[in-house]
């Protein structure tokens, strides 16, 4: 027996779960929805809500004023914390969503510059690797970061430690953690693995986690 029109898979990925999606849609006659990657912060975020609604054909107006609260709840916190820290030229290392994520905040709506970006999980597909270039480049304000794909971790730290152009910010597992002491630059450990931080109930997605995201940043300067 199908499901109702309403229904709706919602796939936070760039390239995970293809198969079984359109299996769930032939069997079931579910469709689904890819978003490439985590909303972080009013602008991907409320770029999901308006996906997600769009596909279930919710009224334009409910969504939009929702977004309109949501977004002037979040902005009336980072005016104030907008200049408490120093413009940062960041790197990002992690799993392709969570970079793709951490990017496009810190650059769309944190203003600070990428500089480099390492997805640092087995990605083989050149579509896959496509849609993720794709997600970092096109960016509001800046200019897209490198993108490197390595899995190994000596390829990792190269990566960063040779960058050609400074880092001030690495954002990334703690296995980054080292190349970061080294090179004496501000670290937060936003991906996984997290060895050294205990997460039960903290988020970075969405508009509040944004804001969680933005304390991080400054209790780690």
């Amino acid at each position: 027996e199908h499901c109702s029109e309403a229904a709706l898979n919602i796939i936070v990925n760039p390239w995970l779960f293809k198969g079984p999606a359109k299996k769930f849609e032939e069997k079931f006659g579910v469709p689904s929805l890819r978003f490439p990657f985590f909303p972080i912060g009013a602008t991907d975020t409320s770029r999901f809500i308006r996906e997600v609604a769009s596909a279930l054909k919710i009224d334009e107006a409910v969504t939009e004023k929702i977004i309109a609260e949501e977004e002037d709840y979040v902005y009336s916190f980072l005016a104030q914390s907008i200049g408490q820290l120093s413009w940062k030229r960041f790197a990002v290392a992690g799993d392709a969503s969570s970079a793709i994520a951490l990017t496009r905040y810190l650059a769309n709506d944190y203003s600070f510059s990428p500089v480099l970006v390492v997805i640092t999980e087995p990605i083989f597909r050149t579509e896959d690797k496509e849609r993720i270039i794709k997600n970092i480049s096109e960016l509001e304000y800046a200019a897209p970061p490198k993108i490197v794909f390595a899995s190994d971790q000596w390829e990792i730290n190269n990566a960063i430690r040779n960058c050609e152009e400074d880092i001030t910010l690495l954002v990334g597992s703690t296995n980054e953690k080292e190349v970061a002491l080294e090179k004496g630059i501000q670290y937060l450990n936003a991906t996984f693995p997290m060895n050294e931080r205990l997460v039960f109930n903290r988020t970075y997605a969405g508009y509040k986690g944004s804001l969680t995201l933005t304390e991080d940043l400054y209790d780690n300067l």
